[in-house]
């Protein structure tokens, strides 16, 4: 299960009480940052996340409301210690602009930065409790938008205690692979 708490999701220019785009999802293992708006670091502060759980960031396209607080949050993240690897996913052309101004302020990171650069729609992360895919979205520039799929472990039968308790094997079986479990239930 994931919870998705709203930080910003609109407002290109500053405006009251309004904040451009970032969101934050939020799994029991660890978070991911969805854009990343100039003000970011502040709602996450007022929303109480917590920073070093944040493992992935991604950016879904480089207009300023979606990123300009990325080289902020990564400049705090070092300020403040951070030991945890972080990886952007974005399109190639953030892997620049974050090149050329870490090495412009002559910023040293703690931590292992990783970049992986989205070029077309694909599966672009497989964890083991969630996986991240990405397709294309019709914007005036390269824009992708990101689909997150909870990976649920399969329930495992107990084939003696379903024949103990003489379940009908067609209660026990909804998918393919379970099929192949029904198969060797009507050989006992």
């Amino acid at each position: 299960m994931f919870a998705v708490t709203i930080l910003g999701n609109n407002s290109a220019v500053p405006a009251f009480d309004r904040h451009p785009t970032s969101q934050v999802l939020t799994t029991a293992a660890r978070s991911f940052l969805i854009d990343c708006g100039e003000g970011t670091q502040i709602q996450l502060i007022n929303y109480k996340v917590r920073r070093s759980r944040i493992s992935h960031i991604f950016i879904s396209h480089l207009h300023g409301d979606h990123y300009f607080g990325l080289i902020g949050l990564i400049n705090s993240f070092a300020l403040l210690g951070r030991q945890q690897d972080l990886t952007i996913v974005a399109p190639e052309a953030l892997r620049q602009i974050i090149e050329l101004q870490l090495k412009v302020a002559d910023t040293k990171l703690c931590f292992n930065l990783h970049f992986i650069a989205i070029t077309q729609s694909c599966l672009l992360l497989q964890l083991p409790d969630i996986e991240v895919s990405c397709f294309r979205t019709d914007h005036r520039i390269e824009c992708y938008g990101f689909v997150f799929t909870e990976v649920r472990n399969r329930r495992r039968l107990d084939i003696a205690k379903v024949k103990e308790h003489h379940i009908p094997v067609s209660f026990t079986t909804t998918c393919k692979e379970e099929r192949i479990t029904k198969a060797k239930m009507e050989r006992l």
